[in-house]
């Protein structure tokens, strides 16, 4: 008998905590908020006085904190995979920087000045493609010529040839993977 008047004073005093709560509250706006959480105190204080007189409070504390385990352990495996998403982003772009830095290096062995170098690579880390422009000179004048060098091109002069043959044969790509701009 004593445990229900005391379930019945702590209901009590709740609701006379509750309506304090409410007359003080500066807006009116936050006043759903306030009757969302107290409504799930309410909850609480109705269940569990039932559930010990059953015997299953214990189970109940037990499952409710396994899911709280289970929701936090999802919550990390969703941080993990955006961290992983994020660094694989990363090294994949410095990854295509460092390869941008060596198709420049092949380019200046073959005494080609390497304007611009764009290295795509595939999820893999794969390459897709490359595209460079060149500077090169003519023979008798400083004029600068602009032209797409394709496959059936390539062969007008043999520095250009060579480099994309290397290109082709190194990192191992079609001739439609290999775009070379003679600036």
């Amino acid at each position: 008998m004593g445990y229900i008047f005391t379930w019945v004073k702590n209901l009590v005093c709740f609701y006379l905590l509750l309506t304090v709560v409410l007359h003080l509250l500066p807006r009116q706006s936050y006043r759903k908020y306030v009757r969302f959480f107290s409504g799930m105190l309410l909850t609480i204080l109705v269940v569990s006085p039932v559930l010990s007189l059953l015997g299953d409070e214990e189970a109940l504390r037990k499952k409710i904190s396994q899911a709280e385990f289970f929701q936090d352990l999802d919550n990390h495996k969703l941080d993990t995979e955006h961290l992983e998403t994020t660094q694989k982003e990363i090294y994949l772009r410095e990854y295509e920087r460092a390869l941008e830095m060596d198709v420049s290096r092949m380019a200046q062995e073959k005494q080609l000045a390497a304007q611009e170098v764009k290295v795509r690579l595939t999820e893999e880390y794969e390459v897709e493609s490359i595209e460079i422009a060149v500077a090169m000179e003519k023979d008798d004048d400083n004029i600068f010529v602009r032209e797409t060098l394709f496959a059936s091109d390539s062969s007008q002069d043999p520095k250009i040839s060579e480099l994309r043959q290397d290109l082709l044969d190194y990192y191992r790509l079609n001739e439609e993977q290999v775009s070379i701009v003679v600036l």
